[in-house]
């Protein structure tokens, strides 16, 4: 974020009026508002002419050349299809997607290259059961999800595809990743499929996520790891 000054950050007076309309706060002085938001930001991309720069579920869009503070928003991602053009982002997400322990290191990237793992995503699309959404914000992909008839932690049987969801960290807690699950699988209906399975880790506070989208535990398995699974199927036409 070295070429977004600080201090060159502006805005005009329209602009001001739909940040403090958009977002529901009534500063006095909407550039410094701006100003903190992006010092503290969780992200900022360059996209085009426009810097996109998230905090707490808000997204400021500002252009590039002037600093100006075009307008803000609240986070809220379109759900689409994933197509081809997708699949380079999935290595990103397939990261995402480890669970890490409060308190424990973030593992380094290599660990998705490990077979058991990297299954998940290795010639994706190339098989009946692939099947994705993603989350688009400003052109950025922030999230998908995705399935796979693979035999791998969360396997069922041949005609179930195991699915996997994951999200941008600073994109959490926003309701995206519902979204995500929702069209995942009204997808899956619309080719067929009657349900879907899932490995989680017990300790994992996703367990509660999946359980309220309607997905049960049907087993436990113990992963390469050593960690302690649940296998957790839902029938797609309940």
């Amino acid at each position: 974020m070295d070429e977004l000054i600080i201090d060159k950050i502006r805005t005009t007076p329209l602009g001001a009026e739909r940040i403090k309309r958009n977002l529901g706060i009534t500063t006095d002085d909407v550039v410094v508002w701006c100003k903190n938001v992006i010092q503290g930001a969780d992200l900022a991309m360059l996209l085009g002419k426009n810097w996109y720069v998230y905090k707490g579920g808000i997204v400021l869009t500002v252009n590039a050349s002037s600093h100006t503070v075009i307008t803000a928003r609240k986070l809220s991602a379109k759900i689409r299809t994933m197509t081809d053009i997708d699949c380079p982002c999935l290595p990103e997400f397939l990261y995402q997607a480890v669970y890490i322990p409060e308190g424990a290191e973030r593992p380094p990237r290599h660990l998705i290259n490990e077979p058991e793992i990297f299954i998940y995503i290795k010639d994706f699309g190339s098989q009946d059961g692939d099947l994705g959404v993603v989350a688009e914000q400003n052109g950025q992909i922030v999230g998908a999800a995705w399935t796979r008839i693979i035999p791998a932690y969360g396997h069922l049987d041949p005609d179930t595809p195991e699915l996997a969801v994951s999200l941008l960290p600073e994109c959490r807690g926003y309701g995206i990743g519902t979204k995500l699950m929702k069209s995942l699988f009204t997808l899956l209906r619309r080719n067929g499929y009657k349900k879907t399975s899932l490995s989680v880790q017990k300790d994992n506070p996703a367990v509660r996520f999946y359980l309220r989208l309607g997905y049960k535990i049907t087993g436990e398995r113990i992963d390469h790891a050593g960690h302690g699974d649940y296998l957790m199927v839902k029938d797609l036409e309940e």
